[in-house]
Parts: structure tokens; sequence; C-alpha cells
């Protein structure tokens, strides 16, 4: 799996609701700095843990016209947060991945919603 698949599937995850699965793409040392209040985490059990307390939560966004650029194992992949009305904001993920495609590091960041020209 290169790391753009990677990152690919880790938004069709997200997107599925399947955050245990989101989890389990993180390799066994591997580090998730969320772009929230949420403290980083290390390790793939703790992520999966992290990740699969997300699963009763009501959520309604997507992220959508995700746009990825690869720059060896890192990958950079930007998008829109939307919800039922629109877009929300956007955020833009960094992804470093193994050889195996596993995720060593993924480190998020959000921002507003991007103006259009």
């Amino acid at each position: 799996m290169s790391p753009t698949d990677t990152a690919q599937r880790y938004i069709e995850l997200f997107n599925a609701r399947r955050f245990r699965e989101m989890g389990e793409l993180f390799a066994d040392d591997g580090l998730w700095e969320p772009p929230s209040a949420i403290p980083p985490t290390r390790g793939r059990d703790a992520i999966i843990a992290g990740y699969s307390a997300m699963e009763g939560q009501e959520m309604a966004i997507l992220f959508a016209d995700a746009r990825f650029h690869e720059f060896g194992t890192v990958v950079v992949a930007e998008m829109l947060i939307v919800d039922a009305d629109g877009p929300t904001g956007r955020v833009c993920d960094v992804f470093e991945v193994d050889a195996e495609g596993r995720i060593l590091r993924m480190t998020g960041y959000m921002g507003p919603v991007p103006l259009l020209a």
C-alpha cells in the first residue's frame, strides 16, 4: 500500500464511521496528533482505544474534496469538513507512512472554511 493509499483509506474509514479500523492503520508505536483538544496518543492499542471511543458519538460531518500530496513517505491530505448544510471547516492531515503502509505519525490541523474566489 502506498502512502497515498493509506491516507485515502484512513479518510474512507472516517466517512464510513469505522473508527476501530482507522486505528488499525497505525504502526505498533505510531503517533496520533489530532487537531482537537484530545492529547497526542502513542501506540496502536491506545490509538485504537481512542478511535473506538468515538463510535458512540453523534457525528454529522464528513471529509470531502480530498487532495493528496505525496513526498516520499509523507502524504499531506487537504479536505473540507462538511455537514448537511455544506462546508463547516477544513482539515489538513499529515501522514508519515512506513514501507508496509502503516501510519508512523499522523498530525491533523484544522481551520475555517476557505474563501472562494
